[in-house]
């Protein structure tokens, strides 16, 4: 009967040579994983990002777009509405020589609406070569808006948006005001207020004289 042969010690080299290569299967193991599993992008997917500005620009177009538009007349021949004046200068100089009945007022003043029969009786009584009467709307109503304005209350006077500072050139503070202008365009009466149109036809008789 034959003796079993001793198992062959492992030299410590061995053991060395053994764990490397037992390591280095490892680390490429977790290599060939790694590479299986989908890649997590950082930070948002390009698309997303161009599809945000996008947007963006859409909506800072849109809001230049309305600004513009709101400044704009509106065209008479699709929407049937009177034209407005367009103010100059907020000191009304394009008026010099003649007496200028200013209203300034807003589309959502109920008050302001009272004082319409007044402007329309002054404004029927005098010739316009002598007297003009200009209702100034703020600058907050749209154009569409006082156009649509106008037409609604037959005013068949001047009716213009402030676009040039009539309101803060007369320190208005309260709707409605009324502003008299001489013919050298130097304030000869203001009102805050209802103002009835007698006492606006005095203030303008003074002015142009027996």
């Amino acid at each position: 009967m034959r003796l079993a042969k001793k198992k062959k010690k492992e030299s410590w080299k061995e053991r060395r040579r053994r764990a490397a290569i037992k390591h280095q299967k490892a680390l490429e193991a977790e290599r060939l994983r790694k590479e299986k599993e989908p890649k997590k992008g950082k930070g948002w997917p390009r698309s997303k990002v161009l599809g945000i500005a996008f947007l963006v620009m859409l909506v800072l177009v849109v809001g230049v777009y309305a600004a513009w538009q709101n400044t704009q007349p509106a065209s008479n021949e699709n929407s049937g509405l009177p034209a407005l004046y367009t103010l100059t200068d907020a000191d009304f100089s394009e008026f010099r020589g003649k007496i200028v009945l200013i209203d300034c007022f807003a589309t959502w003043c109920q008050p302001c609406i009272m004082q319409f029969d007044h402007l329309k009786e002054v404004n029927d009584k005098y010739d316009g070569s002598e007297v003009v009467v200009v209702s100034v709307g703020s600058s907050s109503d749209s154009v569409t808006g006082l156009r649509q304005f106008k037409k609604d209350y037959n005013m068949d006077w001047l009716v213009a948006r402030d676009t040039v500072g009539v309101f803060n050139e007369y320190d208005v503070e309260s709707i409605p005001t009324l502003v008299i202008l001489n013919q050298n365009g130097d304030t000869h009466y203001r009102n805050v207020g209802v103002t009835d149109a007698s006492t606006l036809m005095n203030k303008i008789d003074e002015l142009l004289g027996p």
